[in-house]
């Protein structure tokens, strides 16, 4: 189960990937599933084309055509 707790960017930052535990899209905050998927003001406009205005975490990766996009279009599939 997915809590919203696990930190995206924080591996990256272990690896010496990238100097930041931010979140990539906005730099406003700790990079958790729970913002990018819900939150983020950075992927918004993306967020909103491919999943609509999900409400959970669980509502979020039921829809996981719209996720696959919403990662290929952001780079987050690489």
């Amino acid at each position: 189960m997915m809590t919203g707790h696990c930190q995206l960017n924080k591996h990256l930052f272990i690896l010496g990937i990238t100097d930041s535990l931010l979140c990539s899209a906005c730099m406003e905050v700790d990079e958790t599933s729970t913002h990018a998927l819900l939150r983020c003001r950075g992927v918004a406009e993306q967020r909103a084309a491919y999943l609509g205005s999900p409400a959970s975490l669980p509502e979020a990766l039921g829809d996981l055509s719209g996720l696959l996009c919403l990662w290929s279009e952001l780079g987050w599939l690489k």
